[in-house]
C-alpha cells in the first residue's frame, strides 16, 4: 500500500512539474507575440493597415505531438517498458521500448528544435538526464529511432 502511495505521489509531482513548465512557455510565448507592449486603448485617427509576411512561432509541441522512444541502457533487465508506461500516463506518444548499449548517464535526444520539448521531457522521466540533438548519426544507431521525435536512453546511474 506504501509502495502505490509513493508512485501515485510521483506520478502527480511530475504531472506538476510539466504543467508548469508548459504554462511558463505558454507565458513567455505570449509576452512575446505581443511584442511586450500594452494594448493600445481608444479609437485611431485614421486606419492603419499592417502587413506581416512572416508567421508566429507555433511554441512548443505539446506531449501527445511527440513519439519518444525509451531504450534501456542500465544493463539491468526491464527498465524502459515502465518508463515508457510513466510517460503515456501524461500524455507522450510512446513507442516500443527497446534496449540501447550499457551507459552510465541518462539522455534525453531530440530532433533539431525541440529544445523546450526535451527540458520536458527530462522533467517527465524524473531522470537526472542531460539533453542532446537527435540527428540521423544518433538515430542509425538505435532501433526504432527513426520514427521518434525523441529517446529517452535511460543510464545505469
Amino acid at each position: 500500500m506504501l509502495g502505490a502511495f509513493a508512485r501515485g505521489t510521483g506520478l502527480i509531482a511530475v504531472a506538476l512539474a510539466i504543467g508548469i513548465v508548459l504554462l511558463q512557455w505558454s507565458d513567455a510565448s505570449t509576452d512575446a507575440a505581443a511584442g511586450g507592449q500594452p494594448p493600445v486603448t481608444g479609437t485611431p485617427a485614421a486606419p492603419v493597415e499592417t502587413t506581416t509576411t512572416t508567421a508566429a512561432p507555433a511554441g512548443p509541441r505539446g506531449p501527445a505531438e511527440l513519439a519518444v522512444l525509451v531504450l534501456n541502457a542500465t544493463g539491468k533487465n526491464q527498465q524502459a517498458k515502465p518508463m515508457a508506461d510513466r510517460l503515456a500516463v501524461v500524455g507522450y506518444r510512446t513507442l516500443t521500448p527497446g534496449n540501447a548499449t550499457r551507459r552510465d548517464d541518462s539522455v534525453v535526444l531530440c530532433r533539431a528544435g525541440l529544445d523546450q520539448e526535451a527540458a520536458a521531457l527530462v522533467a517527465a522521466t524524473g531522470l537526472p538526464a542531460t539533453t542532446g540533438v537527435l540527428d540521423e548519426a544518433a538515430a542509425s544507431g538505435m532501433e526504432g529511432a527513426s520514427e521518434a521525435d525523441c529517446v529517452v536512453i535511460i543510464g545505469a546511474r
